[in-house]
């Protein structure tokens, strides 16, 4: 894995594929027209005024006779957030942008964008916030132009991406006592295949032991466990 310190470049935001970022020695400053998509960092020329990250989750409650509705459990939701800036026009002279960094507003940046969200590639948010960067995808992208300038004006809104690893998903064991398990109102496949077999990539073991065609499970059903 590479060094991913940015020591002073830690406000600049860049963006590379995930199997690019997995494969990189250190990080580059930028890319250019002649590197494949799948290998290009983005620099972004003008980083936004706004980064705001929206963490939310999805309340799970349940309704009791006399006591209303009451909270059960918070399923966290993927995290999303928001770029909008613009790339600069190649005969532009803005003080806050290095000429060496420009590129062809459409066909680079634009075209690459697009590309990533159409082939809904798996990319790698490089700014520092809390934590490590953002694994994530391009879920919308708007990109035109305002006026006669040339400057071509985006926002581009990006969605946490997330993978469970299912190579040994079917193989689970546990030493719960019994042999079927009732969840509770809220708990997912994921939550009973973590607490039964330590984690949630065995949530495959229970589709098979069932003949589950779909990961949905109803709370008080009985579903084997081994």
């Amino acid at each position: 894995m590479a060094d991913m310190t940015m020591g002073q470049f830690s406000s600049l935001i860049r963006i590379t594929t995930l199997s690019n970022y997995s494969n990189m020695q250190s990080i580059i400053d930028n890319s250019n027209e002649n590197t494949s998509i799948e290998n290009r960092m983005i620099l972004l020329p003008v980083s936004p005024s706004d980064l705001t990250f929206n963490e939310s989750s999805d309340a799970q409650t349940v309704k009791l006779m006399n006591y209303g509705e009451l909270p059960v459990k918070m399923n966290r939701k993927l995290a999303n957030w928001t770029v909008a800036s613009f790339f600069p026009n190649l005969d532009s002279n803005y003080p806050f942008v290095r000429k060496s960094d420009l590129k062809d507003p459409y066909e680079y940046y634009c075209g690459t964008l697009l590309t990533w969200k159409n082939n809904e590639t798996p990319l790698v948010f490089m700014f520092r916030t809390w934590g490590d960067y953002y694994n994530c995808q391009i879920k919308d992208f708007k990109f035109g132009r305002k006026d006669a300038v040339g400057n071509i004006y985006y926002e581009v809104q990006f969605q946490e991406y997330k993978t469970v690893n299912i190579a040994t998903g079917e193989n689970g064991s546990t030493n719960y006592s019994a042999n079927i398990y009732y969840p509770s109102e809220g708990e997912t496949i994921l939550d009973v295949a973590k607490k039964i077999y330590g984690s949630s990539e065995f949530y495959k073991t229970i589709m098979t032991l069932n003949n589950l065609r779909s990961p949905e499970i109803k709370a008080g059903t009985g579903y084997k466990v081994r």
